[in-house]
């Protein structure tokens, strides 16, 4: 029986993160053991994983923080306490709370990365109207950040980077890796993640299928949001869910160099004076 390490953060949406891990732990052969870092709850979610049962000789580690952890820091702890405690382990798995597996997902994975012996796979999902919003990604430019979601496919396709909603590593690709980098508040870590595992010549698949659901952020209400006003758009950007300046510069700079991290700094202040 295959020992994974499931590693995920959450704040205050105990049902997501209960269906969640109900979804993936559905017509899953796998030892699970489950990793959650709890970033301050307050709605019953630290009750409900205190209390979560976990089979097939599985357990269940919860670590507790406080509100001030976003993914990014919530998935650094995760994965700090993985790396010290994986021994035994043959995967480590990265998951989102608010992915809704489909039955037998993990099992699919797992098969799929010892069929083509990468070291990693990425589940791809899609969103309740049936458009995929998460997965592997391929890059469009080696000059500049844009990319295009990679669809399921039978044969398996090579990924540069990725999103970590469903995201199984290798122990060894895992250890030898390292955690996310520190410099990013809640975004970006994971696609970032992703660009080490390539220049690191790390093989990183897509699935065949889609491996759950998982509804793309909306843009209403966020800093993309044209109806809103400049100054909120700015507002919001500049939060730890929207685009913060430093995040995004580290970002671009440390993937695609100086030139390229000023070009996408000015850009997203160009969008939100002309309304775009």
């Amino acid at each position: 029986m295959k020992k994974v390490l499931i590693l995920l953060t959450c704040h205050e949406r105990r049902s997501h993160t209960k269906d969640c891990l109900d979804s993936l732990l559905t017509d899953c052969s796998a030892e699970c053991h489950i990793v959650a870092v709890d970033a301050g709850s307050k709605d019953g979610t630290v009750e409900m994983l205190e209390a979560y049962p976990v089979e097939n000789g599985g357990s269940f580690k919860l670590i507790r923080r406080d509100a001030s952890l976003f993914w990014n820091g919530g998935m650094r702890v995760a994965m700090n306490y993985a790396a010290a405690n994986c021994r035994d382990t043959d995967y480590i798995m990265l998951i989102n709370d608010d992915v809704h597996f489909y039955p037998g997902a993990l099992d699919e994975m797992i098969e799929r990365l010892e069929r083509y012996d990468a070291d990693a796979v990425v589940g791809a999902t899609r969103s309740h109207s049936g458009e995929q919003s998460y997965g592997g990604v391929r890059m469009l430019s080696r000059h500049l950040a844009r990319y295009e979601l990679i669809p399921p496919s039978n044969e398996p396709a090579d990924c540069d980077t990725f999103n970590c909603n469903a995201l199984l590593l290798t122990k060894e690709c895992f250890l030898s890796t390292g955690n996310l980098d520190g410099a990013y508040v809640h975004s970006m870590g994971d696609y970032d993640y992703g660009m080490r595992l390539k220049r690191a010549g790390r093989k990183v698949i897509n699935t065949a299928d889609y491996t759950g659901e998982c509804d793309d952020n909306d843009i209403k209400g966020s800093w993309r949001d044209t109806t809103i006003s400049r100054s909120e758009r700015l507002k919001k950007k500049e939060g730890p869910k929207g685009l913060p300046r430093s995040d995004w510069y580290h970002y671009v700079r440390k993937n695609y160099g100086p030139a390229a991290a000023l070009w996408h700094s000015i850009t997203p202040y160009v969008r939100i004076l002309l309304k775009k």
